[in-house]
């Protein structure tokens, strides 16, 4: 991604942070970016006897993300009602590749959530690529969440055909399953098994850019568990407090190529008085440490934050970028990493 997008997206305008955030600019703004180096990878709607509720109701979010038992999955939060439409179906799972943008024209990006490990366990980062020039922002967003991201630190529970189709209508949002169990698998956690469900409730809510509840179908008719979550009513966004990452980098990407001197750097976090530190390290070295302030803290969500940082005198070559909050407390602080590389 190019500066041309790491300046709209310096507002960071997608679902996690208000209730009205937009991804339209993103789309709008994103132009073929520096090339990518190849980095080594380590590492229901609920009706019943036909009647159809006409407001939604949101049950109270208990899940294991909010609990103490990392084993115990817990409810997912429910509510909703209504007849999904516009259906879209996922039929590209492969890593989209950006246009040669000779003919000037502009891509579209797709945010989705993917899991990481952090102080509190098993949460959710975002990531942002290009999505391909033909279909929709659902579909782009079922396939994402299908293939590997393309930070190693990232991972997903969803595998390629387990999720086949999202359609939106009368306050839901329909995701109908494909191949996804609906009882946990022996090597997942309660915890993994809550924060993957809402890696599709949050990646979609963003491509739609609304927060309906996300009902779980297969053949059209709500199931009762989806890896071992109850979805049998409409699953809501969990609070973001509680399920995403409190620190998070936008940009640059994982991998990104950048020239040397004026280096811009955006997340979002949550962290005691906004703190916000930025360090470029390679082969144990710190080699850069910016401390910065996001535009707030304190209330349950995140805030954008931009630094930049002169990289003009280091040596080329390949960095670990780490921006990581505060803990007063002495615990440890929750950090988000990328490898870069500068020319």
């Amino acid at each position: 991604m190019n500066d041309d997008r790491l300046r709209h997206l310096l507002s960071d305008a997608v679902s996690d942070i208000e209730p009205d955030d937009r991804l339209d600019e993103l789309r709008a703004s994103v132009r073929p970016g520096p090339r990518v180096v190849p980095l080594l990878r380590f590492r229901a709607w609920y009706a019943a006897a036909g009647i159809v509720a006409a407001v939604i109701g949101i049950v109270a979010y208990v899940t294991s993300v909010a609990g103490d038992d990392p084993t115990n999955a817990g409810p997912a939060t429910q509510g909703g009602s209504g007849m999904p439409s516009a259906t879209a179906t996922a039929t590209d799972t492969s890593a989209p590749s950006p246009p040669d943008g000779t003919d000037g024209s502009r891509s579209s990006a797709v945010a989705a959530y993917y899991l990481g490990s952090g102080p509190r366990g098993t949460v959710l980062y975002r990531e942002f690529s290009v999505a391909p020039s033909s279909g929709t922002p659902l579909e782009h967003a079922l396939a994402a969440l299908m293939r590997e991201p393309t930070d190693p630190d990232y991972g997903t529970a969803w595998r390629a055909g387990w999720l086949h189709a999202a359609s939106t209508g009368n306050g839901v949002i329909q995701v109908e399953l494909g191949d996804a169990p609906e009882l946990r698998p022996p090597s997942m956690t309660g915890r993994d098994a809550s924060e993957s469900v809402q890696q599709v409730v949050y990646t979609v809510q963003a491509a739609v850019q609304r927060r309906d509840p996300v009902v779980f179908t297969r053949n059209g008719n709500p199931v009762a568990t989806v890896l071992g979550v109850p979805t049998s009513l409409p699953v809501a966004q969990g609070p973001p407090l509680d399920v995403l990452s409190r620190m998070s980098i936008t940009d640059p990407a994982e991998g990104q190529v950048l020239p040397r001197g004026r280096l811009v750097v955006t997340g979002v976090n949550n962290s005691f008085e906004a703190t916000v530190v930025v360090k470029l390290e390679r082969a144990g070295r710190v080699y850069k440490t910016k401390p910065g302030i996001a535009s707030g803290y304190m209330a349950e969500r995140l805030f954008p934050w931009r630094m930049v940082v002169n990289t003009s005198k280091l040596p080329p070559g390949r960095y670990t970028l780490v921006a990581s909050n505060d803990d007063p407390s002495g615990g440890t602080p929750e950090t988000d990493t990328r490898l870069i590389e500068l020319e």
